[in-house]
């Protein structure tokens, strides 16, 4: 195991947010969607989860209550067992991010096991955002994100 690291700092200014987590992963999203909240920001915010089920997801509650405060944010919540009934931002699957349409100048922020986040950023890089604008966080083991 490795200690914590990544660079999830928020540039400054008022561009377009793209936070992808998955299970755990959720941790810094919440503190960055709180501190948004705080500050009043009028930021466009995007927001994937990916968990096993809404039952494995922690922070469920306070996710939703979190991107409700924001009047430009749109959340997509991808379980891999939803149960029923499924609601309009709630996916059956993998997190695919490929169905998104993210403005040009959206930084990116992912969270989550390596694999998840190597799939995102891969359909990100395939959707024209420069590797510079894709930030991430790392709790685990072993790695290799280019930048």
């Amino acid at each position: 195991m490795s200690l914590p690291f990544g660079d999830l700092a928020l540039p400054e200014g008022d561009s377009p947010l793209f936070l992808a987590s998955a299970g755990i992963g959720i941790t810094p999203m919440l503190s960055t969607l709180d501190h948004l909240a705080d500050t009043s920001s009028g930021r466009r915010v995007t927001v994937v989860h990916a968990d096993r089920s809404p039952a494995h997801h922690a922070h469920r509650l306070e996710l939703d209550d979190l991107v409700g405060r924001f009047p430009h944010a749109t959340l997509h919540l991808c379980y891999e067992s939803p149960g029923e009934p499924v609601m309009p931002h709630v996916h059956e699957g993998r997190a695919d991010v490929t169905r998104l349409a993210l403005p040009e100048d959206v930084s990116a922020f992912l969270c989550g096991p390596p694999a998840f986040m190597q799939g995102v950023r891969s359909d990100l890089l395939a959707q024209g955002l420069s590797p510079k604008d894709i930030h991430y966080a790392v709790f685990g083991r072993d790695l290799w994100l280019s930048k």
